[in-house]
């Protein structure tokens, strides 16, 4: 009985409040999880006894930060034996550490509290965010071609809070709580994507400065813009409307082209924020390549497009390495074409999908971070509750979720040294 009379609660709250409860206890399912594991942490590079939660959620690329928010960057790039550019604060952009180091100041509080609470906080706005983005979606498509699954004004809210509840239980969702820079991100990456789907273009460049100092997703978002300001135009030009309610006569390519001449403009000023930091590394150490020289210190070589993935998968998984990186791209590029993507995201999140994860083929150097690294494909979390409208097989999604934190908590995030030295980094 009690159990149903919180079932009851639950369901007749304001609809936001039950996207924070389920935030709120999927963070707290990672509090156990960190508490557990840096119990079993027997020594690290960041402590050689067992760590409490606070200083647990504090390592790998946490002290980092810690050190710009104290610090700042360098003037100079370190450089190792061999004169190539050293590991250095450059490659970590400064809204995270700017705004705890101002945090500290203004509290006269230690670095890790308030890393933590930054990130706890910017989490709950990001799910926040994702839902109302997974609800207009889903509104969106229906009042242009209803499906079965949505026939109800309570279904559209109920696959978005389903959405959101894959999102808050993910296996790489425990990232949202320690103190790295992704939750604030997302917050930001989720306002600026809402924003392009309501075509308020001018809020789009002004949240895409936030988001493009807090993570390098810049480029992504600038393709993701231009893209979609391409297709409008074309569209119009050439008259390619199909909805009842949209006019099918052509406006000419000259007249669509000035229709639209603010979201082009809107689009490529989010391609120039996403020049800025690197800008910024170059003005402050007097190297052009500062930003990118430093990026590519992690990997031990030069950068290099879409080769590391062939190099990566071959250490990997041997000579299969590169067919299997082909078929999943493949794959990848048949399910964002699918039926089932097309009635469940707006067409911004699917370009959204498309630019990021093509960013990642072009750019990434292929690791155990990998998986952090997908996170800001969250639509393909909705697009997993939209499968299938069975109870049992969407809290399947979401409890199989929750167990495979425990490898990424348990496996990445908790540090075991290899026998060359190091560790895989989450």
């Amino acid at each position: 009985m009690a159990w149903e009379s919180y079932q009851k609660a639950f369901r007749s709250a304001n609809i936001y409040v039950q996207v924070l409860i389920i935030f709120a206890v999927s963070r707290v399912f990672g509090w156990v999880l960190f508490t557990v594991v840096g119990k079993q942490e027997k020594y690290s590079p960041w402590s050689d006894q067992p760590m409490d939660y606070l200083s647990f959620v504090n390592i790998w690329d946490a002290d980092w930060y810690r050190k710009i928010a104290e610090t700042g960057y360098p003037t100079q790039l370190p450089l190792t034996p061999t004169g190539t550019v050293a590991e250095n604060p450059w490659a970590f952009y400064p809204l995270y550490p700017l705004v705890n180091s101002a945090l500290m100041n203004l509290l006269g509080v230690s670095y890790p509290p308030v890393a933590a609470a930054v990130s706890l906080v910017s989490g709950f706005g990001a799910a926040c965010l994702i839902y109302r983005l997974f609800e207009t979606s889903l509104r969106t498509l229906r009042a242009g071609r209803v499906s079965a699954v949505l026939s109800e004004p309570s279904s559209v809210e109920s696959m978005a809070l389903w959405g959101v509840a894959v999102f808050s239980f993910a296996p790489i969702s425990p990232v949202l709580q320690v103190a790295y820079a992704e939750s604030l991100n997302l917050l930001f990456v989720a306002a600026v994507l809402l924003a392009l789907m309501n075509r308020k273009f001018w809020w789009a460049v002004l949240l895409a400065i936030p988001a493009c100092f807090s993570r390098p997703v810049g480029v992504p978002l600038g393709a993701t813009a231009g893209l979609l300001w391409l297709i409008a135009w074309i569209i119009d030009a050439r008259g390619m409307h199909t909805g009842a309610d949209q006019p099918g006569a052509p406006l000419g390519w000259s007249k669509s082209f000035a229709q639209h001449a603010s979201q082009l403009i809107s689009a490529l000023l989010i391609c120039g924020i996403a020049l800025l930091w690197p800008l910024i590394a170059w003005i402050r150490t007097g190297r052009v390549d500062a930003y990118t020289a430093t990026e590519t210190a992690w990997r031990g070589s030069d950068l290099y497009l879409v080769a590391p993935w062939f190099k990566q998968s071959t250490e990997y998984f041997g000579a299969a390495g590169p067919i299997l990186f082909i078929v999943l791209l493949i794959g990848f590029i048949v399910l964002l074409s699918s039926r089932l993507i097309r009635r469940t995201l707006h067409p911004v999140l699917i370009m959204w999908c498309a630019c990021y994860a093509a960013y990642l083929v072009l750019f990434l150097n292929p690791q155990s971070s990998l998986f952090r690294m997908l996170l800001p494909l969250f639509p393909l979390a909705l697009v997993t509750v939209a499968v299938s409208a069975d109870r049992a097989y969407r809290m399947l999604l979401v409890l199989g979720g929750a167990a495979l934190q425990f490898g990424w908590v348990g496996w990445l995030w908790h540090w075991k040294q290899l026998p060359t030295g190091g560790d895989y980094p989450p």
